[in-house]
């Protein structure tokens, strides 16, 4: 542990860079699992079916331990790592067998009302891409059982200060999923998107029994742990909240399903796109920062540390995330015609998704900063006051979206997910200045002015290169790639000079902590 007062940075930035690079890899193997999904099958309705079998099992799988990773197992994980290296084994075996019953028990009946999944998701399709998007639920149902699993796996190894395996986690899965697509594309069709997640699920939870096992962590009998009902109390509350969330995601899917055949199809390129920064900067920080939290919230008595390592965290998120967020303005329709407008996806598509993705990056930078808020009350035991935030959330969606869908069809989804994310930071924020009064507002104030500072004029840089290239659409692929790319190297160039005039330094104690972490005899995974 740091001495006291001072921030782990070497230890967090080292973390961060090494989730960053496998959040990289996966959501660059996203991008080429949506191209090929583009390429392969456009935006119709087949892809909007598989939309709806791959959000079910991603509702199903946060349900059942993905909502509950950070806010209670990581937390709890982390003492007994620290204290109790056996007893460590004890828990992990015993919420494995745990989840084994739970979610075996559970595939029986999701099998059986795969039918009612597909009414309640995509009630606005016709009967027989009803049919498609039931065949492909009962695929995919399984591979909840194995992300799952490897989602468990990759607590244990978070809590163990252990990031590579977990980090790549998300990378394997899309290798997977594209193998299997691929290779079964010809025979089943779209179906073979689902057939690929089986496949990824697979590769996921074998990647991380392997890290688990180069960690030292073997099985120790122990059915029901003791500590498994602490674990079920901070569980509950988020529980509940993301019983709320998931009830969303699956009027979400309704809706879009009733403004056209290609809306989730379109809604999904965009959101894969503003994915991209937010695992980059936003997950990257929050994982890595969780476990030094979660240790500081036990000895750290006057949460002066404990709010330092906050303040460092939401600082080198607001830094990254505010010139990503400019990028995708700047950059964002020559991105997508270059990633996404090739073999059945048209200029059409590219409009379409463009316009949903200006708006999504209304409320990019607010997703960003809200993890980080998040994982401080996990880090404390806290529960419950996000819960009711992310209930209230939900709230501001639905007001959002049924006010504007009418008007604006799959754009007014768009925008109520936006005001939602903004809606629920300034609920976080508000309890986190109440809650930490040793954090404060006027440390971050100025690293945001100068942030923002920096990324407009980032902004304008890449405006002017991409005006200048204008002609470079002649050029074919190639043509597109520098369209994306020369902006992009202007806006990185123009930022960090921009930055650096202003007197900003963060980024630059990040990078030296990073390059520590890398010196020989330094443990980076």
């Amino acid at each position: 542990m740091s001495a006291p007062g001072v921030v782990d940075r070497r230890g967090i930035a080292g973390a961060a860079a090494l989730v960053a690079v496998g959040n990289v890899a996966s959501r660059a193997l996203g991008l080429v699992r949506e191209a090929f999904i583009a390429n392969r099958f456009g935006a119709d309705g087949s892809v909007s079916a598989f939309r709806v079998a791959n959000r079910t099992y991603n509702l199903l799988y946060e349900l059942l331990i993905g909502g509950v990773m950070a806010s209670a197992l990581v937390p709890v994980l982390s003492e007994y790592a620290e204290k109790d290296r056996l007893e460590y084994r004890r828990l992990l075996t015993s919420l494995s067998f745990v989840l084994l019953v739970i979610v075996g028990l559970a595939l029986v009946a999701l099998e059986v009302a795969a039918p009612l999944a597909a009414d309640a998701m995509g009630s606005g399709f016709g009967p027989e891409l009803h049919a498609l998007t039931v065949e492909m639920l009962r695929v995919v149902f399984p591979a909840v059982l194995l992300m799952s699993l490897a989602g468990l796996l990759s607590a244990a190894l978070y809590s163990l200060k252990r990031f590579l395996f977990p980090s790549f986690s998300a990378a394997i899965f899309n290798i997977g999923l594209i193998a299997g697509a691929v290779i079964l594309a010809e025979q089943h069709r779209a179906v073979a998107l689902a057939y690929g997640v089986l496949v990824g699920a697979a590769a996921q939870l074998l990647l991380q029994l392997v890290g688990l096992w180069r960690a030292g962590i073997r099985p120790a009998r122990c059915l029901l742990h003791p500590a498994l009902k602490r674990i079920l109390l901070l569980a509950l509350p988020i529980l509940g909240s993301l019983a709320v969330g998931q009830a969303q995601v699956v009027i979400d899917s309704n809706l879009a399903s009733r403004t056209g055949e290609q809306s989730l199809a379109w809604m999904a390129n965009a959101t894969t796109l503003i994915q991209f920064p937010l695992g980059l900067v936003a997950t990257a920080i929050s994982v890595a920062s969780l476990p030094q939290l979660a240790r500081l919230a036990l000895s750290d008595r006057d949460g002066h540390e404990f709010a330092a390592t906050l303040a460092f965290g939401l600082r080198l998120v607001t830094l990254l995330i505010l010139p990503a967020t400019a990028a995708l303005v700047a950059i964002g329709a020559p991105l997508i015609e270059l990633m996404f407008e090739h073999g059945a996806f048209t200029p059409a598509d590219s409009v379409a998704v463009t316009a949903a993705l200006h708006l999504y990056l209304l409320g990019l930078p607010a997703a960003a900063l809200d993890q980080c808020l998040l994982m401080a009350f996990y880090a404390r035991g806290d529960t419950l006051r996000p819960a009711l935030v992310g209930v209230a959330g939900v709230g501001i969606y639905l007001a959002v979206a049924l006010a504007t869908m009418n008007s604006m069809g799959m754009l007014g989804l768009v925008l109520a997910n936006s005001c939602q994310w903004v809606g629920h930071l300034a609920l976080m924020s508000w309890l986190a200045i109440r809650r930490l009064p040793a954090l404060g507002a006027q440390p971050l104030i100025r690293p945001l002015a100068q942030a923002l500072g920096a990324s407009v004029g980032a902004f304008g840089a890449m405006a002017l290169a991409l005006q200048a290239l204008g002609a470079a659409t002649a050029w074919g692929l190639l043509g597109e790639l520098v369209r994306v790319a020369a902006p992009a190297v202007a806006g990185a160039l123009t930022y960090v000079l921009l930055l650096r005039l202003s007197g900003n330094g963060d980024l630059d104690s990040a990078w030296q902590a990073f390059r520590g972490r890398l010196r020989p005899g330094s443990r980076a995974v």
